[in-house]
């Protein structure tokens, strides 16, 4: 093991140590991958290090003295797997049903909100087949909803749920989702206030936004996708060529007697 890769090992035991001291959850890769500035790789390797090191500390503790029944005691034993253990308080974890009402209650406060927007901007029923099929239409209000909030949704998932991402496309993924946020508050307290004062059409300057937002939310959401796949097939890329050059070090593609002879 090289140098650096022991003081990312030695980075990653002291960061897991403080938030087990200070008695917050056990840290994940991605921020591993912050407080110690290492990559993603190294992270990995660090926490794979770590794992056998307990493994071998677990597996090497023997019983010294029998309890007074003659079975061997494995008090050191268990003590040092309660503390390699990741430390749960309970016996359960809280259920997350109430996520459902709470999800179904907001759906319908926003979709309410962005289909009254819609109407009051201009968005309504259209013919999608003119001169060809008189009785298919659609009311447009709805992509209004749609667009926005499951971008929203979809951002979120980027940004939560992917650490081999480059900081790029998470830094893009996380403005875009607090942009998405405040354009959502926005028309929902639009869309409310037009309401209660009884207005029958929008502003020019709101019915110009609204009409901007499906066409913004295809061009975002096409933007992130394409950050995504180039980071999913650039990443392998990147992990296959560290990984052959830490385990053949002296290939004459990193030996520089062979580049300047």
């Amino acid at each position: 093991m090289t140098t650096t890769e022991d003081a990312v090992v030695v980075q990653v035991r002291q960061a897991l140590e403080t938030a087990r001291q200070a008695g917050r959850p056990r840290p994940g890769r991605p921020a591993l991958v912050r407080l110690t500035g290492a990559t993603d790789y190294a992270v990995r390797k660090a926490l794979a290090t770590l794992a056998a090191s307990e493994n071998n500390t677990a597996a090497s503790l023997s019983p010294t003295e029998p309890t007074a029944d003659g079975h061997p005691d494995n008090t050191g034993r268990q003590a040092s797997l309660r503390e390699a253990a990741p430390a749960v308080r309970g016996d359960r974890l809280p259920r997350p049903w109430p996520l459902a009402v709470i999800g179904l209650a907001a759906a319908v406060a926003i979709w309410g909100g962005w289909v009254r927007l819609g109407e009051l901007t201009g968005f309504g029923p259209i013919n999608l087949l003119p001169g060809i099929e008189s009785g298919l239409t659609v009311n447009t209000a709805v992509v209004l909803p749609l667009s926005v909030e499951f971008y929203s949704a979809y951002a979120l998932r980027v940004l939560l749920a992917s650490d081999r991402l480059t900081t790029r496309t998470r830094t893009f993924a996380r403005r875009t989702f607090t942009a998405s946020l405040v354009v959502g508050g926005g028309a929902q307290v639009a869309s409310h206030v037009m309401e209660a004062a009884g207005t029958a059409t929008a502003p020019w300057p709101v019915t110009t936004v609204v009409a901007c937002v499906p066409l913004l939310v295809l061009g975002l959401a096409s933007g992130l996708a394409s950050l995504v796949k180039r980071d999913a097939t650039s990443g392998e890329a990147v992990q296959v060529e560290t990984l052959e050059r830490e385990d053949h070090p002296e290939s004459p593609r990193s030996c520089p007697a062979d580049e300047h002879p």
